[in-house]
């Protein structure tokens, strides 16, 4: 192999490596979104694609074909997605938690847009979802995804993924559990909000000229409100676990993911 072809097998790794990230990017909830320009994203993944190529090790030659190399690029995109999105879905639960807790509050009607997604999210998720990311964002999350991208060329060398059928049960599982999350985080809610329901059902049999339509809803909101802020520190508490399932599901995936 000659200068040349070695400078170019080079930058065809580099050029890989930058495709998983950028495939990390599109969808990580910290970086994928709006506010962080796109060409930042890009100039971001690349010079982070130039950092981490001199530590890796990489024993995979490039194939010069059009078609296997494109082959290759598609893979590598998935990988880092697969990355992005185990990220993703733990954040999503908590806009299903919001939702819950919007209805069962009396703000189910009342959405707002969210510019960063373009849809229509409830208040309470979009309150849990924003502090859930600053928390994220304040322990250093965002740092050890990137590490996890990283860590996956130890796991995962270039070209050697496989889709077998534990990935696809895990996919399955990992939804499953954003509806177990989002339960877990409302359920402090769904519980005061049911013994506000049967008090005012006391009350409405003991007292009927109350109308208890127009008062049970304001207290409703009052009773949700005050346990979601007491019930925070517990919530700082469920945070914890799930980012931790964040950083399981990932390496779990590049497991099942290894031939």
């Amino acid at each position: 192999m000659d200068f040349f072809e070695f400078i170019i097998q080079e930058i065809e790794l580099i050029l890989i490596i930058f495709v998983r990230l950028t495939g990390f990017f599109v969808i990580d909830p910290v970086f994928a979104r709006k506010n962080f320009p796109t060409i930042a994203k890009i100039s971001l993944a690349f010079v982070i694609a130039l950092i981490i190529f001199p530590v890796i090790d990489i024993n995979t030659e490039v194939p010069f074909q059009s078609i296997p190399y494109v082959f290759l690029i598609i893979k590598e995109f998935f990988i880092g997605f697969i990355i992005g999105f185990c990220a993703f879905l733990m954040f999503s639960s908590i806009y299903v938690a919001g939702q819950i807790i919007d209805m069962e509050i009396g703000f189910g009607l009342v959405n707002i847009l969210d510019p960063q997604i373009n849809v229509q999210v409830p208040i309470m998720g979009n309150f849990q979802y924003i502090l859930t990311l600053l928390i994220f964002l304040t322990t250093n999350g965002h740092h050890h995804m990137l590490s996890a991208v990283i860590k996956s060329y130890e796991m995962l060398p270039i070209g050697e993924a496989v889709l077998t059928e534990p990935f696809f049960n895990n996919v399955v599982k990992m939804f499953s559990n954003m509806f177990v999350i989002a339960f877990k985080i409302s359920l402090p809610i769904i519980g005061a909000i049911l013994l506000t329901d049967i008090a005012l059902a006391l009350i409405s049999r003991t007292i009927p000229q109350m109308n208890i339509f127009i008062i049970g809803i304001p207290i409703k909101i009052v009773v949700g409100i005050f346990v979601l802020v007491f019930y925070i520190p517990m919530y700082l508490v469920i945070l914890d676990v799930m980012f931790n399932g964040i950083y399981n599901d990932v390496f779990t995936f590049l497991k099942v993911m290894a031939p």
